[in-house]
Formats: C-alpha cells, structure tokens, sequence
C-alpha cells in the first residue's frame, strides 16, 4: 500500500462487469490521456469473461479490486462505493468501462470541482464512432422517470438537471457526506440519476463542462443479468426517498403498469428506504418540488 505522502490527489474509479475488450480499451484510454500519478482503480464486480485478467500480470495499468467472495455481485451502486472506499485521491472520477476520451479532458472538470457550489460535474456524452450523437447532461421526462439527452445550452460550463454515471466527477468529502451512491438500489439502474438529485436537494449545483465530449458505447444489451425486479425497484426507490406525497404517487401509479411492481414493491419494504427519506429530511437544503419547479415536472 502507498503512504500517505504518495497518494494522488486524483482517483479514476472503473466498476467492470463482463466488459470483454472493452475495459482495456478503456483503461490504455485513461492512461493515455492523464497524468502517470493518477491512480486508477478497477473493480471486478465478479466477471466470468476474463476481461480483468491484464490487471492480474506484472505492472498492472490499475489496481484490481476483485469481489471478496467468488460469485458475489455488489451492483452498480456497491462497485462505486467500494472502489471509492479504496481511493486514495481527495477528487473522484466514476468511469464507465467502454469509454474513449479526448486529451486533457479531466482538468475542466476537476477546475469546475474548484467551485464549492459545484456539487459534481460532467462532461458531454456522445455515441462511440457517432460524435454528432451526443448529449449534454439529462432529465426526467415522465412519472416513470424515463430520462432524456439534453442539448448544448452554450459553451461555458453550467448546470444540468441530472448528470450521466458514464463520467461523473466529485470532491471525495462532498461523496462521503452525502452517503456515496445509494447503497439500496440493487444490481443496476437509477444509481446516477439518484446521487444527481440527492446532491442538489442537498443544496449544490451540477455542473456541464460542454468544452469535453467522451465517447461512451452504447449497447444493445448488457453483457450480464439485471432482473428487471430490480430496475423497478430502483425507481420506486428513488421516489420514495425523494419525493413528496403527490410527485410519489405519480411514480408509483406509472410503475404499478410493470409485471414486476409486487415484487418491487415488497423488496421496498424490506430496504432501509425510511431511513434514507429521514437522513434526507434532516439534511436537504431543497425539496423536491423547487427541483421539479426549475427542471421541469413528471406527468
């Protein structure tokens, strides 16, 4: 392990599930683009396809984190966590695994972290090998909290409703604060959107950089199992920790047209939901409604 006087300042944080090539692409991309300090990690969140295994030679371009019981999955969510609770970096960079990324891209983001307002920030997302295909942040377009891409809305950096998992950058004692990524979504889905909404409730900003565009692929399917039990789940989740009685019961009558909102339904009341809805209660600077006010609201 590194002392304490050889720990970076920046940490790159990579969860990686069944990524194939992917995940060598996308760690030779990182090391191509910062400085040979940076710490990047990579966790295995149990991957059956090999995919981690440049990471167990000699010299490894990152440090592998692996699962501390064969078989066992974290979820999207958990990786994140548990790849930042072995950072040594005081700012945070979650990477997708299947990325491509410009020179120089993570210095405006860590300059909008300069900015305490600034709660986290992003870079513009576009479709890998169709640049003219690229986002600027999202939003919530319905009660099921189906999300949409945002345009560019001008060339200095500014703030967004909601930022993309594919790259999101924050200060590490801003993360641990507000509890990192909710430990209570399972396996996959929500996770960005929620830690998005939970920051600005709790009273920051989230900050576009639209100068920087990374190459994100976007797939067909994912290359491992993700119930949709939990995706619902997920939502519903997020609903019941964030919003207020009506905004719920809006989510909660979309989300009842799922075969699987019983089952959702019944695995919410046995998460730590309620504890999560006080924590934001005796923490939050905003509610949910001026959120909605400002963005936009769910129909």
């Amino acid at each position: 392990m590194r002392s304490h006087s050889q720990r970076n300042d920046l940490s790159i944080l990579i969860p990686a599930l069944n990524e194939g090539r992917h995940l060598q692409m996308t760690v030779e991309s990182v090391r191509a683009t910062v400085a040979a300090t940076t710490e990047v990690v990579v966790v295995d969140d149990g991957s059956t396809d090999g995919c981690a295994d440049f990471l167990r030679r000699s010299d490894p371009p990152a440090r592998l984190l692996e699962p501390a019981k064969p078989g066992a999955r974290l979820g999207a969510a958990g990786a994140r966590n548990r790849a930042a609770a072995h950072a040594y970096g005081e700012r945070l960079i979650f990477l997708d695994a299947h990325v491509q990324l410009p020179e120089r891209w993570s210095e405006p983001l860590l300059e909008m972290l300069d900015n305490p307002a600034v709660g986290a920030a992003a870079p513009a997302i576009s479709v890998w090998g169709q640049a003219q295909n690229c986002g600027y942040g999202l939003r919530w377009t319905d009660a099921g909290l189906g999300v949409t891409w945002l345009p560019r809305q001008g060339e200095a950096p500014y703030a967004v409703p909601l930022l993309p998992g594919a790259c999101f950058a924050i200060r590490r004692n801003v993360f641990a604060a507000a509890g990192g990524f909710d430990h209570g979504l399972v396996q996959w889905g929500s996770e960005d959107t929620e830690l998005s909404l939970r920051l600005w409730l709790l009273g920051y900003e989230l900050g576009m950089v639209p100068g920087v565009t990374i190459a994100h692929l976007f797939r067909p399917r994912h290359p491992y199992t993700v119930a949709a039990t939990s995706v619902v789940h997920n939502v519903l989740r997020v609903a019941a920790v964030h919003f207020a009685g009506d905004r719920f019961e809006r989510v909660d009558r979309a989300l009842r047209r799922h075969a699987q909102y019983a089952a959702a339904s019944e695995m919410l009341t046995r998460q730590d939901a309620a504890a999560q809805r006080r924590f934001m209660q005796a923490h939050a600077r905003r509610d949910d409604a001026s959120y909605f006010k400002r963005f936009g609201d769910i129909h």
